[in-house]
């Protein structure tokens, strides 16, 4: 449990829902990671979730409002956020996701608390761009701070949502990375999909691709963690390509970490709105290798060729011998993929500094100095 200086700076977190997704995995972190001699989080969220658990443990305090639902949502958000401001004295308040924008926004309406919209996102689906495009327009001369989780986001913020340069700071995402490099797994070769089951993962691609990797590894196990709107029709694909008896419908998992141990792979095959996903990191913290698709900020993350391979998205043929690649590797006397991956997540996105630029942003935002030069990510080396 962490304890919190008595001179600590009061900051508020709030958060759509503490469910297992990524952008409330960054929540939790900056709760959690936070120097307690220099902030006192609190969070705030409008649903209940998993994540709940891993507050609990830090000692910090999570306060729930249930929203009433429709057009009332934003008033109630606003008025929640609104009221946890005046108790907790907060001097900064850090959130992400459009209602919860729109909430803080109101409720700092006429104060001087500064602000950060954390955004998570590399481009939209269909109308949501749009959406999203015109709502910063009419709203977003009340953010103090955009923090962006990667540099290549940098772009689609910028030149998609149109937000200025100047208001943008770059924090790359960062996970805790063991001091030993992870055991391999045991059991058969084993791929890993963590993810949404939407169009744009493109679920449909990597099962497409799996008669092909079961050529070549014929005891090769596929698991997708998850759920979503084309779980029917991806069960359904499964069974025409004739793979159900190697592929493993799990459903949506908090213990992402439990299935990366034992699994040799992680895939990853979304043909847009990618950015710089807290799965893939997790994957080389626990030294397994990465086949992604090459979009968002996934270059930045995944040393194609060293720790995993990035191939064109609904490529099915590269993604099936990208696969059988990493699993090869992955399954060989000393997998290489796996080793450079975790070396290269200590190095190169370490947590302690994530942290570190974390604290020391919030401290320009809440002493008035918004003004803040992006961090520079280190060149890409080959470990």
């Amino acid at each position: 449990m962490t304890t919190h200086g008595t001179t600590a700076t009061p900051v508020l977190i709030v958060l759509p829902s503490l469910a297992a997704g990524g952008a409330e995995r960054h929540g939790v972190y900056l709760a959690t990671a936070l120097d307690p001699a220099r902030w006192r989080p609190t969070v705030l969220a409008f649903a209940d979730g998993p994540f709940r658990a891993d507050l609990a443990a830090a000692g910090v305090p999570v306060q729930l409002v249930e929203l009433p639902g429709g057009a009332r949502s934003v008033p109630a958000a606003a008025a929640a956020i609104r009221a946890a401001v005046d108790e907790h004295d907060a001097a900064l308040v850090s959130g992400h996701g459009v209602l919860v924008e729109l909430g803080t926004r109101l409720a700092l309406r006429g104060r001087t608390t500064p602000s950060i919209t954390w955004k998570h996102t590399y481009g939209h689906i269909g109308h949501r761009g749009l959406r999203e495009r015109l709502f910063e327009r009419a709203t977003g001369g009340a953010v103090t701070r955009y923090g962006a989780v990667c540099h290549t986001q940098v772009r689609y913020l910028t030149d998609e949502l149109h937000l200025p340069a100047d208001k943008i700071s770059v924090v790359p995402n960062a996970v805790p990375v063991p001091a030993e490099l992870p055991a391999p797994p045991a059991g058969p070769p084993t791929v890993l999909m963590a993810a949404a089951m939407r169009a744009d993962k493109d679920h449909a691609s990597v099962l497409r691709a799996w008669p092909a990797v079961l050529r070549a590894h014929p005891a090769a196990r596929l698991r997708l963690a998850g759920d979503g709107p084309c779980r029917t029709e991806l069960e359904a694909l499964a069974a025409e390509l004739g793979v159900t008896g190697s592929v493993e419908f799990l459903g949506v998992r908090s213990d992402v970490a439990a299935l990366l141990r034992e699994s040799g792979l992680l895939v990853l095959a979304s043909y847009a709105i990618e950015c710089f996903p807290y799965a893939v990191l997790e994957a080389m913290a626990a030294g397994r290798g990465v086949v992604s698709t090459d979009v968002g900020g996934l270059p930045e993350l995944v040393d194609d060729g060293v720790t995993g391979r990035l191939v064109p998205p609904r490529d099915t043929a590269a993604l099936a011998d990208a696969i059988v690649e990493g699993l090869t590797d992955a399954t060989g006397a000393d997998p290489r993929w796996g080793r450079a991956g975790w070396e290269r997540a200590g190095r190169v996105f370490p947590f302690n500094q994530w942290a570190g630029r974390v604290d020391d942003l919030f401290e320009r935002l809440t002493a008035g100095r918004a003004t803040d030069p992006i961090v520079r990510l280190p060149e890409r080396t080959s470990p």
